[in-house]
């Protein structure tokens, strides 16, 4: 039997939770059922099913893949350290389930092209194949390298975590998977007791940021572009207006100072400063000069440009 290769050939997004990919298999290639069983049991964050289906008379393999954004996409904001190391937790916690559970690592689509990440928990969802067909090995170590190369750094504590990382790496003669998940956690350990350590301050103009997310940042994704907000003062306004926190010039149904975000014992408000075409909160009108109290995972509409409010 010939190698037959696979190609994906569709990379859209159902909703704003959803996404569905299609790898395309030739017909020869057998499914591997008890690894595909083992797959679509949720696993460490891992909800993504993958089953064996026709698209235009193609036979493919579709996963469904419960998430908010791809990994690739939300790499393109600051992390900071305790986002980057849950994250990192999260992708070497899935790898641990796969080694434990026999299924190889090079069927493990190890890139974060083919990555997606849920934005209230930062549970990543992986791609694995479960089919007999061979595959290049797997470098976890490169991947990891490369990983960090992508990250952009909120802060040089982000920055020192990283060369302890990479120190690691370096120091070691052979990787080991699970050596290194232990050494990640001891890395969150250290965020947490540091964290401890620090004194309380009164609330400022901008809002503090913290390794255990003791005093999480609110964000607002901007679905027409899938951009990332953090909302990172008390008071935080978004509109035309040049004087905006957030501007947004490219819509027309979007006031001068839409609305405005405010910050108050450890809740986020919405208030709609008199905007013309209105503030909409899960599809609901809010009251001008009102105030709100916003859920995470709350969809924002202002006129007709939709958000999505997420805390972490």
């Amino acid at each position: 039997m010939g190698v037959a290769t696979f190609m994906d050939n569709t990379n859209g997004q159902n909703s704003y939770d959803e996404f569905t990919l299609n790898f395309r298999i030739e017909e020869d290639i057998p499914i591997e059922p008890q690894e595909m069983q083992k797959y679509n049991y949720e696993f460490a964050g891992n909800r993504t099913v993958c089953n064996v289906v026709a698209v235009e008379g193609v036979r493919v393999l579709q996963y469904k893949i419960p998430a908010t954004l791809p990994l690739e996409q939300f790499l393109r904001k600051q992390l900071y350290k305790g986002e980057f190391l849950s994250i990192l937790e999260n992708i070497l916690n899935q790898l641990l389930y796969f080694d434990e559970n026999g299924m190889p690592s090079r069927k493990i689509l190890l890139n974060i092209h083919y990555m997606y990440i849920e934005l209230s928990t930062l549970a990543i969802q992986l791609i694995y194949m479960p089919i007999d067909k061979k595959f290049s090995d797997c470098n976890v170590t490169k991947f990891i390298q490369t990983f960090i190369s992508k990250v952009r750094f909120a802060n040089r504590e982000c920055v020192d975590c990283v060369d302890k990382i990479l120190q690691y790496l370096d120091s070691r003669l052979m990787f080991n998977l699970g050596e290194f998940y232990h050494f990640i956690l001891s890395l969150e350990e250290e965020s947490i007791a540091e964290e401890d350590r620090e004194p309380v301050t009164n609330e400022t103009t901008v809002l503090a940021t913290s390794a255990n997310y003791s005093n999480p940042i609110p964000y607002l994704l901007r679905c027409k572009t899938n951009e990332l907000i953090a909302i990172l003062k008390t008071e935080f306004m978004v509109g035309k207006s040049a004087d905006a926190d957030y501007q947004i010039n490219d819509n027309r149904k979007v006031s001068r100072r839409h609305c405005t975000f405010r910050i108050s014992n450890g809740e986020c408000y919405i208030r709609d400063n008199n905007s013309t075409n209105h503030t909409f909160i899960n599809g609901k009108l809010i009251q001008p000069e009102f105030e709100i109290m916003l859920q995470n995972d709350d969809y924002i509409r202002l006129g007709d440009e939709e958000f999505r409010y997420w805390v972490r």
